[in-house]
């Protein structure tokens, strides 16, 4: 990628902490917005629920946008409130992180991002909200943007091994639908390679290419780590009572394709199958 001007990160979580060491290593300067205080001084504590949040000097010519909306109410006040903070100083590039839940239940067919947007739980219509105050704060200001749209992320962490030791239970394989995820240096690679300035404009899926379900998934970490996982639960409505927040996720079923943005970079996943990535992340750990 481009080594010209600094990126500005907003939303210093596990993928944009991932996304600074890599532009580190790769010698690119970046600053960063977090809610909470953070001892690197390249990091501003910035609360972006306030009425106008103060970004004092940050150099906004690329940004990456990380954070999430709020877990209440409607729409993404957050992002909107920076959007007006910077029509003052538009960026020429902005990537925004959303996810594939904005395509809502298509009945697990394969979707690429011409699929008709069928959100419905009021986190996916929170980030719906988000591309399009983004996409329209873009054409406003001539800004090249891109939303990459995000499954599951997994990667070193976030394997979820503590429930697994401590017995987690899955749906049975044959009634659990198809999942879609993408390991956090994935999402880094891409992101490092859409900063640069001739790079395409536009929504992009990514996802690796196997769509293992949540309980094979579950499985497969299990196995590597040495762990036997209770008897499977074979029926839905059992599982879903008993972990009612799993609900929304296998009640929606489709199988995301990433050709564009395989496409569009000329880029393979570092993990296209997700026991490459469970394999790379129990190493990292």
């Amino acid at each position: 990628m481009s080594k010209k001007g600094t990126i500005l990160i907003a939303g210093l979580g596990y993928v944009g902490h991932a996304l600074a060491h890599a532009l580190d290593d790769i010698g690119v300067p970046w600053v960063g917005l977090r809610r909470q205080p953070e001892a690197d001084p390249r990091v501003s504590c910035v609360d972006l629920d306030v009425a106008s949040p103060e970004l004092g000097k940050a150099e906004t010519r690329r940004i990456v946008y990380l954070a999430p909306p709020p877990k209440h109410g409607d729409g993404d006040p957050r992002l909107r409130k920076l959007l007006t903070v910077l029509d003052s100083r538009p960026p020429e590039r902005f990537i925004y992180a959303s996810t594939t839940g904005v395509y809502g239940n298509q009945d697990g067919a394969v979707v690429n991002e011409d699929a008709p947007l069928h959100a419905s739980t009021a986190r996916a219509l929170r980030r719906l909200d988000a591309e399009r105050a983004l996409t329209d704060a873009a054409q406003r200001w001539g800004t090249r943007w891109a939303v990459i749209r995000l499954p599951g992320i997994y990667g070193p962490g976030r394997l979820r091994e503590e429930q697994i030791r401590a017995g987690l239970e899955v749906p049975c394989p044959e009634i659990c639908p198809p999942g879609n995820r993408i390991h956090r240096d994935d999402i880094v690679d891409v992101i490092l390679r859409l900063l640069d300035d001739d790079e395409p404009t536009g929504f992009f899926n990514l996802a690796d290419n196997e769509h293992m379900s949540s309980t094979n998934f579950a499985r497969a970490v299990a196995a590597r780590i040495g762990v036997e996982l209770p008897p499977c639960i074979p029926d839905l409505a059992t599982y879903y009572a008993a972990h009612p927040g799993m609900a929304s996720f296998l009640r929606e079923q489709r199988r995301i394709d990433s050709s564009r943005i395989r496409a569009a970079l000329k880029w393979t996943p570092r993990y296209d199958t997700a026991r490459e990535g469970i394999e790379a992340s129990l190493q990292a750990q």
